[in-house]
């Protein structure tokens, strides 16, 4: 059974294909530091992929099945969505257990695919601090010496396209359903949404390297670990949209062995994909027209599902 047969309201085949929504990047979720999500719909988020394609068409598949039944779905990765395992670790009784179920890295066909999706989906991803070894931020060695090198040499013709799509990601997104997503723990914020929209991902000082000596809210919010409750109530008082009141922040970046953690009562750590195993692997469904104001709201297997049920 595939995933969208185990959507109990959708029945039928349905060829019909995705709404085309703009011809190119919409400016509400593109383009700009923080991604205005729409105030209805269902949001649907995953997070730190890390070029593993299967769960990044999982997450396509689930998308398209809430389309079908037209439910107005958004689709929102939280970063990380390239650099993935070194070949090597693909060798027989070389994939260690702490990533998780073995996968093989395939960033560059994924990625490739994305671009082409993002202009006909209702979706963006936020920047992570591996897309921003593409964007102005320092070089990574994770699985390889230069994990931004690797990518772009296999891309080829297609890494000045791909550096110019990496760049136009927002920095952080906001709803009016109470939830606020970053990348990293929510450990540095801008006074408000203004500020927030004059920040760059280009370095401030001479080295990219400089974001881990003297820390901005970029980086915080690329690559903090962990964040105090206060922490996060700042960063959710600075971001709430006109109108609405946010109640919690949603990141990835860290790895939950068994799918999601709240760290504090306003904030919550989702790992989707790296390093976990198929089985504990969770995304978050939220009805953007509702409001979520505790992590009690988010309820196992409701809006917490787990990305392949019944393993």
């Amino acid at each position: 059974m595939n995933v969208i047969e185990q959507i109990p309201e959708f029945n039928a085949p349905n060829t019909q294909p995705l709404q085309k929504h703009t011809n190119d990047l919409n400016p509400r979720w593109w383009d700009r530091m923080v991604a205005r999500l729409p105030k209805k719909g269902i949001l649907l988020v995953s997070t730190d992929l890390h070029g593993n394609m299967s769960d990044y068409q999982m997450m396509k598949e689930l998308y398209i099945a809430e389309e079908r039944m037209g439910n107005d779905p958004f689709l929102l990765f939280c970063g990380d969505m390239v650099h993935g395992p070194n070949p090597l670790l693909n060798e027989p009784g070389a994939w260690p257990e702490y990533l998780g179920t073995e996968y093989r890295d395939e960033s560059a066909a994924l990625i490739l695919d994305y671009m082409k999706f993002a202009k006909k989906a209702r979706t963006t991803c936020l920047m992570g601090n591996h897309e921003h070894a593409h964007a102005g931020g320092p070089r990574l060695s994770k699985f390889h010496e230069d994990e931004g090198g690797v990518l772009e040499h296999q891309l080829g013709d297609m890494r000045q396209p791909f550096r110019d799509f990496i760049a136009r990601y927002p920095l952080l997104a906001v709803t009016h359903c109470g939830l606020v997503f970053t990348h990293a723990s929510p450990a540095g914020t801008e006074e408000s949404l203004d500020a927030f929209e004059a920040l760059t991902y280009e370095p401030t000082l001479p080295e990219p390297s400089s974001i881990f000596y003297h820390p901005n809210t970029v980086g915080y919010l690329l690559w903090a670990r962990y964040a105090s409750d206060e922490q996060a109530k700042a960063l959710l008082k600075a971001t709430a949209p006109e109108g609405a009141t946010n109640h919690m922040v949603l990141h990835g970046h860290e790895i939950v062995e068994h799918g999601y953690d709240v760290r504090t009562p306003h904030q919550i750590c989702l790992s989707t994909s790296y390093g976990i195993h198929n089985e504990n692997k969770y995304y978050l469904r939220v009805d953007l027209s509702k409001q979520y104001t505790c992590p009690q709201d988010l309820r196992e297997g409701i809006e917490l599902k787990r990305l392949y049920p019944g393993m």
